[in-house]
């Protein structure tokens, strides 16, 4: 099957990758490096640095002609998103609707999308199913809700079959340490370093987090299957998370005794568009996908900071 990712130098994105190539398919990339590197994607693949708002990308789509375009280009910084909102609507909508097109004009068949678990509201009763209430606060969950709808858009009037992942808190080898979107990458980099941990709030925030492994192979099994009809955006979107709840706290308690650090955090202010508690239900994954995450939260940890240790200095 021949394969295109956006953002296929990224971190979720690169894992995607060498699971495709490991699965026989042909895999084409098309990252701009803004926050990917060069060095995540596999030689066996074919890499085109380029953003897909530009023109060209038309016609980048329409050489290789993918079966399945698997797009995960955006700008993830919520606190970017917050100062910048013309800016992320830009990227994440802009960007978006230029995959849509590129891939429907190359008679693409399949279009996946991805999300984010912040899309949902505030207080709406644990673990979240698609069609639970929505109500994102960041700029970035609004854009990203509205991409959602756009995917939705295509599938109903542009004859280009489209789904939606929502992912939860996606952590492992190669996450950016350096933003804010990934505390467990946050946290190693700076307690491999000796550096202060700051932890926004209390640190009681609840979070489902869920192994990039786990979150790869839905998106794979994805591709294999007829995307289910749809009468309205959340029947075309599924939910990719562990279930589990682990607080900020219990993540630096566990990130500590693996790395040694001597340090107790300081606590910061808490951040306006940070969600409290965040668990989604995966049931559909499970019915549709036969999928549930298979990597335990403390194997996952055990994994990402052996990979901290040994890459990030």
């Amino acid at each position: 099957m021949k394969t295109l990712v956006t953002g296929g130098a990224g971190f979720i994105g690169s894992h995607l990758v060498e699971a495709l190539l490991a699965a026989g398919h042909k895999v084409a990339v098309v990252d701009d490096l803004s926050t990917g590197r060069r060095e995540f994607v596999s030689p066996a693949a074919t890499f085109c640095r380029l953003d897909i708002r530009d023109r060209s990308f038309v016609e980048v789509v329409a050489q290789h002609k993918p079966e399945v375009v698997y797009h995960l280009a955006a700008r993830i910084s919520v606190a970017e998103s917050t100062r910048d909102p013309r800016g992320d609507a830009a990227a994440n909508i802009g960007g978006t609707l230029a995959v849509l097109a590129a891939a429907e004009k190359a008679g693409t068949e399949k279009l996946v999308n991805i999300s984010t678990a912040t899309v949902y509201a505030h207080g709406a009763e644990l673990p979240w199913r698609e069609d639970a209430p929505k109500g994102p606060l960041a700029a970035y969950a609004v854009a990203k809700l509205a991409c959602e709808h756009y995917a939705h858009h295509y599938a109903l009037f542009h004859r280009l079959a489209t789904l939606t992942f929502r992912l939860s808190n996606v952590y492992g080898p190669r996450q950016n340490p350096l933003g804010e979107a990934g505390v467990i990458a946050i946290f190693l980099r700076q307690m491999l370093a000796r550096e202060r941990v700051e932890i926004h709030g209390d640190g009681q925030q609840v979070k489902d987090f869920v192994f990039v492994s786990d979150v790869v192979r839905g998106l794979i099994a994805a591709a294999d299957r007829e995307f289910p009809p749809a009468s309205d955006c959340d029947g075309r979107a599924v939910n990719l998370g562990s279930g589990e709840a682990h607080t900020i706290v219990e993540v630096f308690q566990r990130l500590k005794e693996l790395t040694g650090y001597a340090e107790e955090p300081v606590h910061t202010a808490p951040r306006p568009a940070d969600q409290p508690r965040m668990a989604l239900d995966s049931a559909r994954a499970r019915e549709w996908l036969g999928w549930s995450p298979q990597v335990r939260w403390e194997d996952g940890l055990a994994q990402t900071h052996e990979w901290f240790r040994r890459h990030e200095k």
